[in-house]
């Protein structure tokens, strides 16, 4: 934090976001996204629930970590993009709207953030 405060004018993504809801809160607050992984599956990821709950529509990107961090039920296997669905439903849980809302909307902050048409 006291590193991105120092750069007011850069903004770009907290990889893995495992912080918590308050500190995201600072964070979307400076313009940054928030990324989330396959660990919003596992058990303990209590923080990261409160988090995404939280997080605007427009500000979470959804992210493999290739190959760590795969999703329950695959949790310990090797991770890739094809286990994205079940960070998809996860954060659809949370938020109220379906799977296929969730990866679209992850899909369209990607694309406006790395600037893809």
């Amino acid at each position: 934090m006291e590193i991105i405060k120092k750069y007011p004018d850069v903004r770009g993504e907290f990889h893995c976001y495992s912080g918590s809801a308050e500190m995201a809160k600072e964070i979307l607050a400076m313009g940054w996204y928030l990324g989330f992984t396959g660990a919003i599956t596992f058990k303990n990821a209590r923080k990261a629930l409160e988090v995404i709950e939280i997080c605007p529509n427009d500000r979470f990107l959804l992210e493999t970590d290739c190959p760590y961090l795969a999703p329950v039920p695959h949790r310990g296997e090797r991770n890739d993009s094809r286990l994205l669905t079940y960070m998809a439903e996860k954060v659809a849980e949370i938020k109220g709207i379906s799977a296929e809302e969730a990866a679209d909307t992850a899909n369209r902050n990607g694309r406006r953030f790395f600037g893809i048409a």
